[in-house]
């Protein structure tokens, strides 16, 4: 019996906006994670053409966990050392822009949580899950597997289209025929727009020699299948040649996930907060679900 896949259930969402998020100075990861979870989140998932809109809060990359290769860099400097991840997904092009254009909402929002945000843009494809057998696709907390975002950078020497077909046709083909990842998603970015103006004190820029090419989010059950999978046949394949088109990966381990947008409706958490949220559904509050308390907290 072959294990579950759910990766079907990203398909539609064929454009992305994924966001790095470096937490302001003045605040601790705290009142971050509370306030981005509680409130920034709740006024993000209103606005209209979302598919998915996920959080992952992350922890810095310290190093010690991906296998080293010689000639690609791991290690992160501190004013690289991003604390989140926003990742919005869309059906179209068009839906993205249409979110674009009503996002100018939440720039004074992003003065109390973020020192600085870098959005990437996917094309129509190139955000994929190639397999996904965690259960719960709209998480609200803890995910209960090992998961990391790892971002990666191109090797200067290649070209994007050659850096990409390696990270298709080699990495992530040989990755997923592995039975210890559980869970592999990957995007290739398209450059970040540099145009987006800073806005109140939250820098938007970032100079072309630290922008990534590509991202994946992989998941192991546990710790001791992620050790297997690195000393695996498939995981072996996936690295032939790696630094020749990589040379740099920069895994952050994720500490919770909040889903806010699902299959284009807001979560409770997206409704309510995802404390609120939290408690509601401990409690068992089914009066909190009804159609005339939705309205009411919608303004329906």
């Amino acid at each position: 019996m072959g294990k579950l896949d759910y990766s079907d259930r990203d398909k539609d969402g064929k454009a992305v906006f994924y966001v790095l998020l470096w937490k302001r100075n003045s605040i601790t990861l705290e009142m971050f994670d509370d306030y981005w979870r509680n409130v920034h989140g709740a006024v993000c998932a209103r606005l209209p053409g979302q598919h998915q809109y996920w959080q992952f809060h992350l922890a810095h990359n310290e190093g010690g966990i991906w296998p080293a290769i010689e000639g690609i860099k791991y290690d992160t400097l501190d004013e690289d050392q991003f604390d989140g991840i926003a990742e919005l997904t869309f059906v179209t092009e068009e839906d993205r822009q249409i979110w674009f254009n009503a996002a100018a909402i939440l720039m004074d929002d992003e003065h109390n949580l973020f020192s600085k945000a870098v959005g990437y843009n996917t094309s129509p494809g190139n955000s994929k899950t190639y397999v996904d057998g965690i259960g719960i696709g709209d998480p609200n907390g803890k995910v209960d597997a090992m998961k990391l975002h790892v971002m990666v950078k191109k090797a200067d020497a290649v070209s994007v289209d050659d850096f990409r077909k390696y990270m298709t046709d080699t990495f992530a083909t040989s990755v997923v025929k592995s039975d210890f990842a559980l869970k592999f998603r990957m995007h290739l970015f398209e450059e970040v727009d540099n145009t987006r103006p800073d806005a109140a004190g939250v820098v938007h820029f970032e100079p072309e020699e630290k922008q990534y090419q590509a991202a994946f989010e992989i998941a192991f059950s546990n710790r001791l299948d992620m050790e297997w999978f690195f000393a695996s046949e498939e995981y072996a394949a996936a690295i032939e040649d790696q630094a020749k088109y990589v040379k740099q990966i920069s895994p952050f381990p994720e500490r919770t996930a909040y889903t806010f947008v699902y299959d284009s409706q807001m979560t409770l958490s997206g409704m309510r907060g995802s404390t609120s949220a939290q408690l509601i559904t401990d409690i068992g509050a089914t009066n909190q679900l009804r159609d005339d308390i939705v309205a009411l907290i919608l303004g329906k």
